[in-house]
């Protein structure tokens, strides 16, 4: 159901509480439901909210489904910013700035698994879903970039811009073994796997 009534952004604290509320609400529903398992009416109700209430901040379903998107994006672009205004510290321990990474990554999408699920699932039908995925991996490879270039003079391979994608990959199907997968060994033993295997590659 969608509203033709322009939205309004809210300024004054309860009206920012309010939206707050439908959003936190959003989210636990989209988490246990699914997206298209929860509705709008449903959300307005759990959050003590009418429904006229909900169109008056979201135009729809999907915009509430975006802005949780685009605020879980930010949590990446946190990490990945972090990590890249660091990397002068781990100069002399090259491996501690990639594992530091991995648990990184690990944390945010630990932080909201089912979330990550459904955005997998929609950015496939949904274009704007599949363009907050792409900013993530974006970032991802930006921080893998940058780790590059701070020890080009060092690295083994020949082809650097293969390599990156090698090691993007790479961190990225760790990250997901651990997070997705039921693993019978330690997640620490497959995350200092996955920096030995990376290091040997390109720095050894």
């Amino acid at each position: 159901m969608e509203q033709d009534k322009s939205v309004r952004k809210p300024q004054q604290k309860r009206s920012i509480q309010t939206k707050e509320k439908i959003l936190d609400t959003a989210y636990a529903l989209f988490c246990k439901k699914g997206y298209y398992n929860t509705t709008t009416n449903e959300i307005a109700k759990v959050a003590g909210v009418s429904i006229g209430s909900l169109y008056s901040y979201f135009k729809d379903q999907d915009t509430i489904f975006i802005e949780i998107l685009e605020r879980y994006n930010e949590s990446f672009s946190s990490v990945h910013d972090e990590m890249m205004n660091n990397i002068e510290m781990y100069r002399a321990d090259k491996k501690a700035w990639l594992r530091n990474f991995i648990v990184k990554m690990i944390e945010v999408h630990e932080s909201s698994k089912e979330l990550n699920r459904e955005m997998n699932i929609l950015c496939y039908t949904k274009p704007k879903v599949a363009e907050i995925m792409e900013k993530q991996r974006e970032k991802s490879w930006q921080a893998m970039f940058y780790y590059f270039s701070q020890y080009k003079d060092e690295i083994i391979v020949q082809d650097k811009d293969a390599a990156a994608v090698i090691l993007f990959n790479l961190i990225n199907s760790t990250v997901d073994q651990i997070v997705f997968e039921k693993n019978e060994i330690e997640s620490d033993r497959i995350i200092d796997a996955c920096v030995e295997t990376a290091y040997k590659y390109l720095l050894l």
